[in-house]
C-alpha cells in the first residue's frame, strides 16, 4: 500500500522514485472503505464531483484528450477481446482508466452491464490525486497556508510538477516493445536528451502550464504551432523552366521528438496552381512521423524531428503551362494510425451490430481532427 511508505511523512520528503513507484500500482486504488463521517459530497470520486468546488479545472479537463480516455474506440476494441482476454484488457486500462474501481466496472460491462460512468470519464481526477481517498497535489501555496481541512487535507509532493510523474502511461519500460531499436513510446527518453532537460523544462511546463488541465498536445493547433519555427522560400530555377522552393521546418519548442510516439503524422506539400487546382505531375509531399504496421511488427519509417532539429522539403519541378502561383501547406493528422487501424479492423474482424457502431464513431471521430497547421501562396516566380 502507499501509506506504508508512512503517512506521516510528507511525500515530498520522500524519494522520487520510491513515491512514484507506489503511487502509480496498478490498478490504483483510489478508494476502499470510506472515511467514517464523511459526507458523500467528499467520498464520490467522479470528475463532475470534483468539479463542484475545481470548477475551472473541471472545465479545462472536459475538453482534454485525458477525458477522452476510454472513447469509442478504445471499448470497442475491448468489447472485442471480451473477458476471455483480461491481461489484454487489463494492459490497455493501465493507462486508459487505471483505478481499480474503473477496472471492476468495465469487466461488468463487458459481462454485459452498461458501462458505469466512473469508466465512462477516462483518467479522471481521482486517478491523479486520490489514492485510498486520501487527496495528494503539488505543494499550492494557497491551500498550505490557510489550513484548509476538506477531504482530511492534502498531502503535496513536488513529484506532480516534475516529468518524472508522466512516465508511467507516457514512456515504455527500457525492456518493452521496439522496432528498429527505438522503444515504441518513448517521451520521457527524448525528453531527457533534449536541452530542455538539461534547463528543468518539465512536461508540465509545455503540457499543463500554469496548472491549467487542458493538456495540450498535438490535436491543439495554437500549441503546435508556437512549438514549430517554419521557413518557405521559392524562385525561379538557372533555367527559368522550372520552379524551385524550400519549405523547413524546425523543432525549435517541443522538448522530444515532434511529432512524439507512433499516432500523428505531419505532411508538409509543395503545388504548383492552375487555377483552383493542383497542376498536374507537380505536387511534392514530406511525410514526418514514425509509421509503423498495425500488428506492431514492422516499421516502414521514421521521419520525427528531434528537438531543435528540422526537416526539408526542396522543390524543383518544371514550370506547369497554366500555373497561377505556388502552394504551400502543412497539415496535421493526430490520429492517423487510428484511422489506418479502425478501417482494418472493420474490414478484418467479425463484429456485432453494437461493436461495429462503435468503432465507425471512432472512426468518424478520427478522420475529423486533421487540421491544416499553415499554408502560403506565391504567385508564380519569373526571373
Amino acid at each position: 500500500m502507499l501509506l506504508l511508505l508512512n503517512p506521516l511523512t510528507p511525500a515530498q520528503a520522500w524519494p522520487t522514485t520510491a513515491f512514484l513507484s507506489h503511487y502509480w500500482r496498478r490498478p490504483v486504488p483510489i478508494g476502499g472503505a470510506s472515511p467514517p463521517h464523511w459526507p458523500a459530497f467528499e467520498t464520490a470520486l467522479s470528475a463532475r464531483a470534483c468539479g463542484q468546488c475545481h470548477i475551472e479545472q473541471y472545465r479545462q479537463w472536459r475538453t482534454s484528450r485525458h477525458a477522452l480516455a476510454m472513447g469509442p474506440g478504445v471499448m470497442g476494441q475491448l468489447a472485442q477481446a471480451g473477458l476471455g482476454h483480461w491481461a489484454f484488457v487489463r494492459g490497455c486500462l493501465s493507462c486508459h482508466a487505471p483505478a481499480r474501481a474503473q477496472w471492476h466496472q468495465v469487466r461488468a460491462a463487458l459481462a454485459g452491464r452498461p458501462l458505469a460512468a466512473l469508466a465512462r470519464q477516462g483518467v479522471t481526477c481521482a486517478d491523479c490525486h486520490v489514492r485510498h481517498y486520501r487527496r495528494f497535489g503539488p505543494p499550492l501555496a494557497p491551500y498550505l497556508a490557510d489550513g484548509r481541512v476538506i477531504h482530511g487535507g492534502f498531502t503535496p509532493s513536488r513529484d506532480f510538477t516534475r516529468s518524472r510523474f508522466c512516465i508511467s502511461c507516457h514512456q515504455f519500460h527500457r525492456n518493452g516493445a521496439r522496432l528498429d531499436g527505438s522503444l515504441l513510446e518513448n517521451v520521457y527518453g527524448e525528453w531527457r536528451k533534449s536541452r530542455y532537460a538539461r534547463a528543468g523544462v518539465t512536461c508540465q511546463s509545455c503540457h499543463m502550464p500554469d496548472g491549467r488541465h487542458d493538456f495540450y498536445g498535438i490535436h491543439n493547433p495554437r500549441f503546435v504551432r508556437r512549438a514549430l519555427t517554419i521557413r518557405f522560400r521559392a524562385g525561379p530555377a538557372p533555367s527559368g523552366r522550372a520552379i524551385t522552393a524550400r519549405l523547413v521546418i524546425t523543432n525549435s519548442g517541443v522538448g522530444h521528438d515532434f511529432p512524439t510516439y507512433t499516432t500523428p503524422e505531419v505532411v508538409a506539400a509543395l503545388w504548383q496552381r492552375c487555377a483552383t487546382h493542383i497542376c498536374r505531375g507537380t505536387l511534392r509531399r514530406l511525410v514526418i512521423g514514425r509509421r509503423i504496421s498495425l500488428n506492431l511488427k514492422h516499421q516502414y519509417f521514421d521521419t520525427r524531428i528531434k528537438a531543435g532539429q528540422s526537416r526539408t522539403l526542396s522543390y524543383d519541378v518544371a514550370r506547369a503551362p497554366k500555373a497561377t502561383g505556388l502552394a504551400a501547406r502543412i497539415t496535421v493528422y493526430p490520429d492517423a494510425a487510428y484511422v489506418r487501424f479502425f478501417r482494418a479492423y472493420l474490414v478484418r474482424y467479425r463484429l456485432t451490430a453494437a461493436e461495429r457502431h462503435t468503432i465507425r464513431q471512432a472512426l468518424l471521430r478520427d478522420e475529423h481532427s486533421s487540421y491544416v497547421l499553415w499554408q502560403a501562396n506565391r504567385p508564380v516566380p519569373r526571373r
